[in-house]
This record gives structure tokens, C-alpha cells and sequence, in this order.
């Protein structure tokens, strides 16, 4: 039988990686979005299809076997500012006040 089906998203700049799997013998993989057929027919442990960045909607990814079949739909969400933009701007930010803070001492000790 199939185990349970996994899907992630990887998000870059122009692009967007979904990654399906599960466990089972012989399992074929199906993709749709917004139940429209996208591929179908994949036979192995992991398949990953690439998407542009303007595309959105519901996903999913359909696994089967001559034993069973599962299916995951998860909605393709992508974060519009990514965590390490976040980051470089914080540091940027504290560099500066630090900068300020150390010419305003300086300031008021000449």
C-alpha cells in the first residue's frame, strides 16, 4: 500500500520547485493544478516539477499502485519578501542607529 504523500514548496526569485513523495513499490505520480491536468505517468521515489513565480492556485499530487492510491492538494503560497532580506535589513537598521548613537556621544563629549 501507499504511505502517506508529502508535498513541499521551495520558493526563488522566478521560480517555484514542488516536491512530491511517498512510500510504496511501483507507485505512479500525477500533478494537477486547479484540476487541470499538468503531468502524469512519473514512476519513482520522488518527483519535484518546476513552476514559475506568477503561477498560483490549489496543487496537487495523486500517487498510485497496483495496491492503492493517495492524493495531497496544498495551496502554492510563497512568502512575497524572503526571511534573509528580512534579516539584511534588520542588520543594515542596527548598524545605522549604532553609527547614530556613537556620533551623538561623540558630539556631546568635544
Amino acid at each position: 500500500p501507499i504511505g502517506s504523500v508529502e508535498v513541499s514548496i521551495s520558493c526563488s526569485s522566478n521560480q517555484r520547485s514542488v516536491s512530491c513523495s511517498s512510500e510504496g513499490d511501483q507507485i505512479i505520480y500525477s500533478w494537477t493544478l486547479n484540476g487541470e491536468i499538468l503531468e502524469q505517468g512519473f514512476m519513482n521515489g520522488n518527483t519535484t516539477i518546476q513552476l514559475n513565480e506568477e503561477t498560483n492556485g490549489n496543487i496537487s499530487c495523486s500517487v498510485k499502485n497496483h495496491v492503492s492510491h493517495a492524493q495531497k492538494i496544498i495551496r502554492l503560497v510563497c512568502p512575497a519578501v524572503s526571511v534573509v532580506f528580512v534579516l539584511v535589513w534588520c542588520f543594515q537598521l542596527m548598524v545605522l542607529l549604532g553609527l547614530l548613537g556613537g556620533f551623538h556621544i561623540y558630539m556631546r563629549h568635544t
